[in-house]
C-alpha cells in the first residue's frame, strides 16, 4: 500500500481528495494535516510514501513545506494539488522535486491518471531499489518517464516536433532511398535542411533510423541516415 498524507487548509477539499484516493486500489489516506504544525507532525511521524500538498496556506508557504520534506523526509514523494499559476512557483515546484502538478479544481479522472502513473513509478522504484545490483539505462529511463508504458513513450513528442509533420517526412522516408541526407529529405518533402535534420535525428532517437557518416567522393564527412 502507498500511503498518503494530505495537507490542505481547506477541509473540505481535503475531504474530497480523500475520497479520491479511497477509490485508488493500493493507496491508503495515512493522516491530513491543515496547518504547518500538523503537517510537520504527521511528516515525522507517519513518514508517507506520497504528500498531497497544497501550496496557499494561512501559516506557511508550501513550497517551504516542500524543502522541508526534501530535508528531512528524502524518501517521500510530493504531488502539488493548487490554485497556484504562477509560472515562478510552478518552476519553483519542479526544481523542489515534486513528482507532479495539478491545478485545482481537479476531476477523478485526472487525479486517477496522476496517481496510477506514480503507482507505476513508485512500484518500480520499489522493485530497482530492493534489487541490490546497479541500475541499467532502461531502468533510469523508465524513473524518468515516470514509469509510463512503451505506449505513452511512443507518443511523446519533444519540442520542435510537430505530430503530423513527423508523419509525413516518416512517409517520405519510408518511401524514398535506403540512405539519404537531411538535404536529399528536405529537398523531396520540401522542408529546409534545418527542420529535415532535426526530424531525422528524432527519428534515430526513436529507433526508426540510424546514423552513419559518408565521406562521399571528395573526402568531405556528411551525415546520413539509413532505416532500420
Amino acid at each position: 500500500m502507498i500511503r498518503v498524507v494530505i495537507v490542505e487548509d481547506d477541509l473540505r477539499i481535503a475531504q474530497i481528495n480523500r475520497r479520491f484516493v479511497e477509490k485508488l486500489e493500493g493507496f491508503e489516506v495515512v493522516g491530513i494535516a491543515t496547518d504547518e504544525q500538523q503537517a510537520h507532525e504527521h511528516l515525522d511521524i507517519l513518514a508517507p510514501d506520497l504528500v498531497l500538498l497544497d501550496l496557499y496556506f494561512p501559516d506557511m508557504n508550501g513550497l517551504d513545506l516542500l524543502h522541508y520534506i526534501q530535508k528531512k523526509n528524502p524518501l517521500t514523494d510530493v504531488i502539488i494539488i493548487t490554485a497556484a499559476k504562477e509560472f515562478d512557483t510552478v518552476r519553483e515546484a519542479i526544481r523542489g522535486g515534486v513528482y507532479d502538478f495539478m491545478i485545482k479544481p481537479v476531476v477523478f479522472e485526472r487525479f486517477q491518471e496522476k496517481l496510477k502513473s506514480y503507482q507505476k513509478y513508485h512500484q518500480q522504484m520499489t522493485l530497482l531499489g530492493g534489487s541490490n545490483k546497479q541500475v541499467d539505462q532502461e531502468g533510469i529511463d523508465q524513473l524518468l518517464w515516470g514509469a509510463g508504458d512503451r505506449a505513452d513513450r511512443d507518443t511523446y513528442l519533444p519540442k520542435g516536433i510537430d505530430k503530423i509533420t513527423s508523419e509525413k517526412i516518416l512517409a517520405f522516408i519510408l518511401g524514398g532511398p535506403e540512405v539519404l541526407t537531411a538535404e536529399e529529405l528536405g529537398r523531396m518533402a520540401g522542408f529546409s535542411r534545418t527542420t529535415a535534420r532535426r526530424y531525422l535525428e528524432y527519428f534515430v532517437a526513436k529507433g526508426e533510423l540510424v546514423a552513419d557518416i559518408s565521406y562521399g567522393t571528395v573526402g568531405r564527412p556528411e551525415r546520413v541516415y539509413k532505416r532500420t
